[in-house]
């Protein structure tokens, strides 16, 4: 079985989660693990919105009833690269910077649920079972381009298997 766009999508969210939860949880004095983490979380996340506009959004933009709501998701992934370089300035020992992972959070978070909740289980209404597995494939592949370019994998970084 093909794997559709959306389910691609959704396993990256899922890594995300595990990141963030790992970050907010974190204390000043775990910088090099949030060091660690935390560029390879948001080069991920970066590497996911660029297969994301390059592939599914120019697709739903072509959709008149689509168009709103992809504007949205494109606008959040601007909000999102902005709060993710403001924490980024941040030394990872600050004591600000665990309370400032969580307004990014939210941003991304609310993201995922339109992504999860609103877009892709409507997503057969709008495009073929084909058209959804074609897009996972081009997703994959610019996704996989994209790692290679930031040094990034899928999954977790290892420091995450650390105990």
């Amino acid at each position: 079985m093909s794997t559709t766009i959306g389910e691609y999508i959704k396993r990256d969210h899922d890594d995300f989660r595990l990141m963030f939860e790992r970050l907010w949880n974190s204390s000043t004095s775990e910088g090099a693990l949030r060091k660690e983490i935390y560029p390879f979380l948001v080069n991920r996340i970066i590497s996911h919105h660029v297969a994301e506009e390059a592939t599914i959004f120019p697709v739903m933009e072509k959709n008149a009833e689509l168009l709103p709501i992809t504007l949205v998701l494109i606008e959040e992934h601007r909000g999102m690269a902005m709060l993710a370089r403001d924490l980024s300035e941040l030394p990872y020992e600050d004591q600000l910077w665990r309370p400032r992972i969580f307004p990014f959070y939210d941003v991304i978070s609310a993201h995922w649920a339109r992504e999860e909740a609103d877009v892709f289980p409507h997503a057969p209404f709008y495009f073929t079972e084909q058209d959804l597995i074609d897009a996972g494939t081009k997703f994959e592949k610019v996704l996989r381009q994209e790692w290679k370019i930031k040094g990034v994998h899928g999954g977790v970084p290892r420091v995450m298997y650390r105990r």
